[in-house]
């Protein structure tokens, strides 16, 4: 019988069972690295936030299996291991390790994530590469925490290292270990979590040897093989059920690139759907001389993870999803195709506003099946300075998330972020017991969420206070001006803000992204994060839900009248006829 165009005997020869067996087992070790890191990690950045992810690749360096995924970092890693294998071709041997994160040298999100690719033998022969990124609190730049929010070009967001080897052979390379602690202000902290991506990628490799050797060498890369294809198939015959057509284009704006505040910027994504090929057109402003601007390989990465969960969420997630999918990108020179050394610190904003373009582009072509945008309002803050009891410089950094868009069926999630960001808010105890600050105030945005027939989830206010003498800030975010937008009729998410020192005197209201500012014992930071978007008509969410949100405090009073249409009496009940007037249009 004649095989199916490239498929090997190996692989037509593997039964359903070890096919799932072989595969999970892969999967299950990509976990257990990520559960590795999290124990051996030693910045909230890992053990908190979870900025981090764990990939598996075959030996031509296609992506065969993940652990628990941060979607953005999965394309840099694929073109790190390629960059890995082109640059030492015939140069990497057993016991070797390769470091980098340099954004153009090898595509990486930018500098403060790093990456280690370790290859995997079985005797002489290459079989595949396991490869980590973990995010760094500080590796060097212009300001403590490496990232500004102002920053114009490459050169001031830290320390760059192109493709080296950390390991020869299994031998740490001391020199460049002393070369990366002595470009941070938090050596034990930069090296410490370093040390534990390279330390659990050589766990792995055990790991792995020991399924090489219990199911053959061979027949676990024909199960990777065919598990790419599976893959692969699945959701072509997914997207050959969406109508063929064009759809957008969509767009949506930054607030701006954290040096010039008046300009906004712009991000259009357009959809072509034709037989069992989707295909993403995007397009953008010239680059930004700020740190806004988002390199192509992520952005390819997390649109097909986007395309998985909507079209195949129960199948993982490998280079078999590439294959169907396409992304055309603008000049370069453009926002979402920069030309060297342009600034991409913030690179996470330009990715979720994408991000929300994408979707509703992909709404109009299934509408049933995809949610509206997230707040796209996540961002982080930095504070650094010198901790009160042990006279050591910390760097405390933290990721806070907005809500999750509506869905076609129900309301998003409060407190949780896009799609293409899988980071954990940090807890508060974790954060008093390690940095000089108390948080006073956690909890749910009342009205951030955007109002629709299902409601976006809300986004979150946080109150910091600094107990340091003197703590340097950094705030990069956004969706100070440009709200996530909703779906079918639904409003606006309310936009985020933040303030220094909120009822006082000294008030401030601070735009979305700000560098190096010095904050002094006493001073209060507040930040409050929009929601995300709604999902239809806001006048057809059914009253007792609004009713419900209103007893809850994620809905005021005046806003479910104003906005939902609901009047509600002084016990809380629903006044029917007030109701039935504002929904008819007239007043209550």
């Amino acid at each position: 019988m004649e095989l199916p165009r490239g498929l090997s005997s190996l692989e037509s020869a593997l039964n359903a069972i070890d096919l799932e067996v072989i595969y999970q087992s892969t999967l299950q070790i990509a976990r257990e690295l990520t559960l590795n890191m999290l124990r051996t990690g030693y910045s909230t950045i890992i053990k908190e936030s979870q900025d981090f992810t764990f990939a598996i690749f075959d030996a031509d360096g296609r992506m065969v299996a993940q652990g628990m995924p941060q979607p953005l970092h999965i394309g840099p890693i694929t073109a790190q291991v390629r960059e890995v294998r082109r640059s030492f071709a015939g140069r990497i041997e057993p016991g070797d390790a390769f470091i980098v994160n340099h954004p153009y040298r090898a595509c990486q999100n930018h500098a403060t994530d790093i990456t280690i690719v370790t290859p995997m033998f079985a005797g002489e022969r290459i079989v595949g590469f396991i490869g980590n990124t973990a995010h760094k609190p500080d590796i060097g730049g212009k300001v403590p925490g490496t990232n500004s929010g102002d920053a114009t070009d490459l050169f001031q967001e830290g320390l760059l290292i192109p493709p080296l080897k950390i390991l020869r052979r299994g031998e740490l390379n001391a020199d460049l270990q002393e070369m990366i602690s002595a470009n941070t202000r938090i050596p034990d902290v930069t090296w410490g979590d370093i040390n534990a991506q390279v330390n659990t990628n050589t766990y792995g490799l055990q790991k792995f040897a020991d399924l090489f050797g219990k199911y053959g060498t061979d027949k676990v890369l024909a199960c990777w093989q065919r598990w790419m294809d599976i893959c692969e198939s699945e959701l072509r015959k997914e997207i050959a059920k969406a109508p063929d057509g064009i759809y957008g284009p969509e767009t949506d704006y930054l607030d701006d690139d954290g040096v010039d505040l008046d300009k906004p910027y712009r991000i259009t994504a357009s959809l072509e759907v034709k037989g069992d090929t989707l295909h993403f057109i995007l397009d953008s402003d010239p680059q930004a001389r700020g740190p806004i601007n988002l390199r192509p390989c992520v952005s390819r990465n997390f649109i097909e993870c986007l395309v998985k969960m909507i079209f195949i969420p129960q199948l993982p997630v490998n280079d078999g999803l590439s294959r169907p999918v396409q992304v055309s990108y603008p000049p370069e020179g453009s926002v979402l195709n920069p030309r060297f050394p342009a600034a991409v610190n913030m690179y996470v904003r330009p990715s979720q506003v994408t991000t929300s373009a994408v979707m509703r582009a992909l709404a109009k072509a299934v509408p049933g099946r995809v949610p509206a945008p997230g707040s796209a309002a996540g961002g982080s803050i930095q504070s650094s300075g010198r901790h009160p009891q042990s006279g050591r410089w910390y760097s405390q950094y933290e990721i806070l998330n907005g809500g999750s868009g509506a869905r076609p069926d129900g309301d998003g999630v409060s407190a949780m972020d896009e799609l293409v960001m899988n980071v954990m808010n940090t807890p508060v105890e974790a954060v008093e017991t390690e940095f000089p600050v108390r948080v006073e105030r956690y909890e749910l945005a009342r009205d951030s969420g955007g109002v629709g027939t299902f409601r976006g989830g809300l986004g979150v206010r946080r109150e910091w206070r600094i107990l340091a003498d003197e703590a340097i800030f950094n705030l990069r975010t956004d969706r100070f001006k440009f709200s996530s937008p909703g779906l079918f009729d639904a409003k606006p998410a309310r936009p985020s803000s933040a303030t220094l020192n909120p009822g006082t005197p000294s008030e401030r209201a601070l735009t979305s992204k700000v560098a190096g500012i010095r904050l002094k014992k006493g001073d209060v930071f507040a930040f409050e994060l929009g929601g995300g978007g709604g999902w239809g008509d806001p006048k057809k969410r059914e009253p007792e839900r609004v009713r419900q949100d209103v007893v809850r405090g994620y809905v005021s009073r005046e806003a479910a009248a104003a906005d939902y249409g609901v009047a509600l009496d002084d016990s809380l009940g629903i006044d029917a006829d007030a109701t039935a007037r504002l929904r008819s249009g007239q007043s209550a």
